[in-house]
């Protein structure tokens, strides 16, 4: 007789949505209105997670493709092709999603969780019409970015270091007014 999943993994599986694939358009209201329910320093949190996982993507080869920080900056226009790269960064940040939810361990569940903004994030820049729900996503945390370096703390529970502090206060150009 197969052994079922613990129900702690069951939980995990769902709000990492792997029990069910959403469309990118389901993931983004989903997020959105997770965010826009929250109260300030769960918004932090959420925060902290996304700019601890860009931290990662940015300092480790775990993902093959690099940040797109061009299109996100603002500075490259999002074409066809742009739209096809950015869905192929989404596709490979899913995958190393999953692999981080199955090390769990603080680290890998806390940048699991903030790729999950950059998930939809990449949505909202690619996909036409998504943009407005992008940029009130990005308005909304940005709102609770005062308590980004005590939620840091909370969801790694440690002292961050020089080099997350210097992402404390990135934003992406092309989802923040």
């Amino acid at each position: 007789m197969a052994k079922s999943k613990p129900l702690y993994r069951r939980l995990i599986d769902k709000f990492m949505g792997r029990l069910e694939k959403k469309s990118p358009e389901v993931q983004l209201a989903a997020h959105l209105a997770a965010v826009r329910g929250a109260p300030g320093a769960e918004r932090a949190g959420h925060l902290a997670a996304a700019l601890f996982a860009k931290k990662t993507l940015d300092t480790t080869r775990q993902v093959e493709i690099p940040f797109p920080e061009d299109h996100f900056s603002g500075q490259s226009p999002v074409d066809d092709a742009a739209r096809a790269a950015l869905a192929a960064y989404a596709a490979a940040l899913e995958q190393f999603q999953v692999a981080l939810v199955e090390r769990d361990t603080t680290p890998s569940l806390a940048v699991a969780k903030g790729l999950t903004t950059w998930i939809v994030s990449l949505h909202a820049i690619s996909i036409p019409g998504l943009l407005p729900q992008g940029r009130e996503l990005w308005a909304r945390l940005a709102e609770a970015g005062e308590g980004v370096e005590a939620s840091h703390k909370f969801l790694l529970r440690r002292e961050p270091s020089d080099v997350e502090r210097t992402y404390f206060a990135y934003r992406p150009g092309v989802l923040v007014d």
